[in-house]
């Protein structure tokens, strides 16, 4: 997974764009019915993902990434606030947004490739 971080971080967090590496696939969560979900789309402009402004409709690729400790992270939806990439305790389960309450994973250590 690569990152594409805004060039001015707010506080404690920063928006990211997360895609798989060497693709064109990008994370993004949106509403389906009334719950927010997590998708992966093709984005074919990557520089497109370098200026989005908050009333734009590509805020829907943008995570804040909250950094604990050394390399563990936490990814938060800019779009919907307290909705986070989440994994289930269990194996080979979907990868989903969730809110703290929720019996899921949402700390990930997360390490920089060159």
């Amino acid at each position: 997974m690569s990152t594409y971080a805004h060039p001015t971080p707010i506080a404690e967090t920063r928006p990211v764009a997360l895609g798989i590496k060497g693709t064109n696939l990008y994370l993004s969560c949106h509403k389906d019915d009334d719950k927010p979900t997590l998708h992966l789309e093709e984005v074919t402009d990557k520089n497109s993902l370098s200026r989005i402004s908050a009333e734009s409709d590509m805020v829907r690729f943008l995570f804040y990434k909250r950094d604990t400790g050394v390399s563990i992270s936490t990814l938060m939806s800019v779009r919907y606030p307290n909705w986070y990439i989440s994994t289930a305790q269990d194996d080979d389960q979907v990868v989903e947004v969730c809110q703290e309450t929720a019996p899921r994973y949402r700390s990930f250590n997360i390490q920089l490739q060159s």
